[in-house]
Parts: structure tokens; C-alpha cells; sequence
């Protein structure tokens, strides 16, 4: 559990709702003596009794404290000496119901803010992965060594296309696939580098609902000069030798 988490069980720690397991384990992570928890614990406790300090007095209504009376001494008479002292404790007692109540909301907004926090911080990571992949991919298209290989559908899937930018040079290639079928878990579309009449696995790769991929090749053997690459369908995890049936085909 990070500590975002422990800091708002803290803030409930403070009000007396945590319960169950919640409280067991955060009592336990206490007792480790964490600073960052023990400090955020103590300016809770005290915010909290400062709330009502800041408050002006509340007086309830009449109705409420006479009920109150009767229920306290159906037959009793309270004199008048001991009205204030009920009016204080009336105005304590919803003073600190109010401070407990803008304590609550204050805890649940600062929980659904650091949500919100790292929801941002996801998108901004996701943003800059997919700048950062676009960026690699425009200085790979701007080597003159990248060559196109335009790999073909054969059946049972003569819609699908595939296009290769492979660079004999670093030995480096981007598969773009598009109208494959999507395939079982248990299965995966395998790339094969063909040198001569030797194939060579170049990685697996599946493809999204609407048969796209985008596929990295790893790096291939240097020893090997290829004049062709293959897709088949595999066993997912890929093979060392193909052993299902080919569904794309292109020559350098």
C-alpha cells in the first residue's frame, strides 16, 4: 500500500470511522512508527479541534431543547440558573458535529483530488510514451537505408495486408499489419525473417479487434541477409520453426 492510501485512512482514523480490518491494519502500520503518518495524524487531530474554535455559536431551536428537557426529567423543572449552561452545551455539541462534518467533506476532497491527481499523471505518462514513439518512428521513416516491404494476404485471409520498414543496415523493423483475423489467447501471429530458404523467427505479434497491428521487430542475426519475410500462425510464445499456416508474404 503506498502512502496516499495511508494518509486518508489517517484523516478517518481521526473521525472514529475506520473499522474492521481497515482499522487493524492501520493501527499495525502505526506502530511501525511512520513520520510521515504520525505527522499527518497529529495535524488531523489538531484541525479538528480547532474547527469548532472558528465556528460562530449555533443555538438549536427551542423545540429541540425542550424535547431534550422532558426526556431528561419528564417531571422535573429546570431553573432558569441552569438554562445557560444547556444553551453551551447545545452550542458545543453542534459546534462539533458542524466541525466534524466540514472535517469529513474536507478528507473526501483531498482523497478525490489525489485521484484525480494520478489520473492526470497516467494520461500525461501515456501522452509522452506515445510522443516519444512517434518520434522514434519519423527518424526511423528519415534513414535512407529503411527499405518498404509490402507483405500480402494469402489465404484463408487474402484482405490482410502487411508493410515492413526494415533496415538491413542496423537490423531494425517496424510491422505494420492490417485485416488479420483476431486469433485465441492460445494463439499468436509469429514474423519470420527468410534467408535463402531458412526461416528465421523475428517475433510475435497479435492483433487488435479490428485486425490492426503494430509490431517492433527484436534485433535479428547479423550472419543472416534476408530476402523475404512471412507471417504464420502460431502457438502463443512463437516457435523456432514455423508449423502453421502462412498468412503474409512479401519480398524485399
Amino acid at each position: 500500500m503506498n502512502h496516499d492510501e495511508w494518509l486518508e485512512r489517517a484523516e478517518i482514523y481521526v473521525l472514529g470511522a475506520l473499522d474492521g480490518e481497515e482499522l487493524n491494519q492501520f493501527e499495525a502500520h502505526l506502530a511501525s512508527h511512520c513520520p510521515l503518518c504520525e505527522d499527518h495524524l497529529r495535524e488531523s487531530r489538531e484541525a479538528l479541534v480547532q474547527l469548532p474554535r472558528s465556528l460562530a455559536p449555533v443555538e438549536p431551536p427551542r423545540s429541540v431543547k425542550a424535547e431534550l428537557l422532558k426526556r431528561i426529567a419528564p417531571e422535573a423543572k429546570v431553573p432558569i440558573s441552569d438554562r445557560s449552561r444547556f444553551r453551551w452545551l447545545w452550542l458545543g455539541v453542534g459546534a462539533g458535529a458542524l466541525a466534524a462534518g466540514l472535517l469529513i467533506v474536507v478528507s473526501w476532497n483531498l482523497i478525490a483530488a489525489r485521484n484525480q491527481l494520478r489520473e492526470l499523471q497516467a494520461q500525461i505518462a501515456g501522452l509522452q510514451t506515445q510522443v516519444a514513439q512517434r518520434e522514434e518512428l519519423i527518424r526511423f521513416l528519415s534513414d535512407p537505408q529503411v527499405r518498404i516491404v509490402n507483405l500480402a494476404g494469402l489465404p484463408p485471409s487474402p484482405g490482410a495486408r502487411g508493410q515492413l520498414l526494415w533496415n538491413p543496415l542496423s537490423r531494425a523493423g517496424l510491422l505494420l499489419v492490417t485485416g488479420l483475423p483476431p486469433i485465441p489467447a492460445d494463439n499468436a501471429y509469429e514474423l519470420w525473417g527468410i534467408a535463402g530458404a531458412e526461416p528465421v523467427p523475428a517475433g510475435v505479434f497479435v492483433v487488435n479487434e479490428g485486425g490492426l497491428a503494430l509490431f517492433r521487430l527484436p534485433a535479428l542475426p547479423e550472419s543472416k541477409s534476408f530476402d523475404k519475410f512471412a507471417v504464420t500462425l502460431e502457438p502463443a510464445g512463437g516457435v523456432p520453426q514455423p508449423t502453421g499456416s502462412m498468412v503474409l508474404l512479401g519480398s524485399l
